[in-house]
Formats: structure tokens, sequence, C-alpha cells
């Protein structure tokens, strides 16, 4: 699975120059296991590499989620990079169907990830909600990383010529 993971995360890892240089090596890998679930890599396989940071805290203690929000905070910000690509990468009408697609993103998220408690608190659901949402970060993250590469099938990735 490693060799699979490190040749799907090369092929990631060819995004756009910007994006090359700023996204961490362990994003491009996870994205590179969601991209190849079924295909030899599992979902229990991906949850691992993405929340690798945070396995040694014990779960929903003020450290896991202090690891959580960090890493929520660090896939917003892989997410925010590629999706800047694709928006410089796209034809106008993309990116404003783009806008469109995610207002309703947003608000998928957020009621998908709802859970009883505060996020800023020590509950399983406040790591159970980061989670969700880490998760979420992550597949928008791989789907504009292979909108950037012209692998995606979404009608909004249309690249300019």
């Amino acid at each position: 699975m490693k060799h699979l993971v490190l040749s799907v995360g090369l092929s990631v890892s060819a995004l756009s120059a910007q994006a090359e240089t700023a996204v961490p090596q362990a994003h491009v890998n996870s994205m590179a296991c969601l991209e190849t679930m079924g295909q030899g890599t599992s979902w229990g396989q991906c949850l691992g590499l993405i929340f690798e940071p945070c396995v040694s805290f014990e779960v929903a203690s003020a450290a896991h989620l202090a690891c959580l929000q960090s890493e929520r905070e660090g896939w917003t910000a892989t997410m925010r990079l590629l999706q800047e690509d694709v928006t410089e990468a796209i034809t106008v009408k993309s990116a404003e169907d783009l806008a469109g697609i995610l207002s309703g993103w947003i608000n998928y998220v957020s009621q998908k990830c709802q859970a009883e408690g505060d996020p800023e608190g020590n509950s399983p659901l406040a790591a159970k909600q980061l989670g969700c949402q880490i998760t979420e970060l992550v597949g928008l993250s791989g789907e504009y990383a292979a909108c950037l590469e012209g692998r995606s099938t979404a009608d909004y990735c249309v690249l300019k010529d």
C-alpha cells in the first residue's frame, strides 16, 4: 500500500507550482489514499493517515481536541490554497458554478457534522464533529487536486485553454 500511496501521491503533488510547495506531504499522502480506495487502500487506512498526528492522545481529551482543531486548521489552509488555484485555472462560468456549489457544501457539512456538544469542549461528540469536518475538508481538497490535474469529471471543473 505504501508504494501505491507514494506513486499516486507523486501524481497529486504535481499540482500547480504554488500548491506544490505549500501542501504538506502528509496531506498529499492522505488525498492520494482516498483517491485509490478500493484499488489498494481502504477507508480505515486513509483515516489512519488523516488522523495520524492525533492518535497518541486519549480520544476527546483536551490534548486530542486541540490536535484535531490544529488539523482542521491545517486542512482548511490546504483546501483554501487549492481552491484559489482552481479558481484561477477554471473558466469564469466554472468559477461562478463553483461558488454556488460551495455555498451548498458549507451548509451540507454544517448539517452533516453537527453534533450535540461544544467543539471547544471536552466531549466525544466534539471530537466526532471535528473529525467529520476534517474528513470533509480532505475530500474537497482531493477534488480540487483532481481538477487541477485534469482528472476531475465535476461539471464546475472546466479549465481555461
